[in-house]
């Protein structure tokens, strides 16, 4: 019944997927998100950088990133870091600093959106030389919110 109700929830706009879970699987959540947008950064890297690149390939891994970028946020509701019993490479600065880590999101919204503009043009140049700044992005997030893998 869970399904059923979470998605007349979602359909009716009551609900976040961070509301509507809990907060184990609210972390569940956004490392299989995280793993698709990295996934798709991998790919990116990978044919810009590629003799023939593929702007097929390109446009859908940026389309990738564009989906999720607009949700990061939403993502780290309070509650669903270490304390929550996961295992999660999320800091505490995530809630501690809320300025930081919503300007690290819009930081991020915005590289993707100029990174997907570039791969929807067809330009592979364009869309090269968009990736450092979404790399940029990613990486800043990375340094001052993810803490080190185990």
């Amino acid at each position: 019944m869970k399904p059923i109700v979470l998605a007349s929830l979602a359909a009716a706009g009551i609900a976040s997927a961070a509301l509507a879970f809990a907060p184990a699987d609210t972390i569940r959540m956004r490392q299989a998100n995280y793993k698709q947008m990295g996934g798709a950064m991998h790919g990116l890297i990978e044919q810009t950088r590629s003799g023939s690149p593929s702007i097929a390939e390109i446009r859908r891994h940026s389309a990738v990133i564009l989906r999720y970028a607009p949700q990061v946020l939403r993502w780290f509701p309070r509650g669903t870091g270490a304390e929550a019993g996961v295992r999660t490479r999320a800091k505490a600065e995530i809630w501690s600093d809320r300025p930081g880590f919503r300007l690290a999101g819009a930081r991020l919204l915005v590289a993707a959106r100029q990174m997907d503009g570039a791969a929807r043009s067809g330009d592979v140049a364009r869309a090269r030389a968009a990736l450092p700044a979404l790399q940029r992005a990613c990486g800043g997030c990375h340094e001052g919110y993810r803490g080190p893998g185990q």
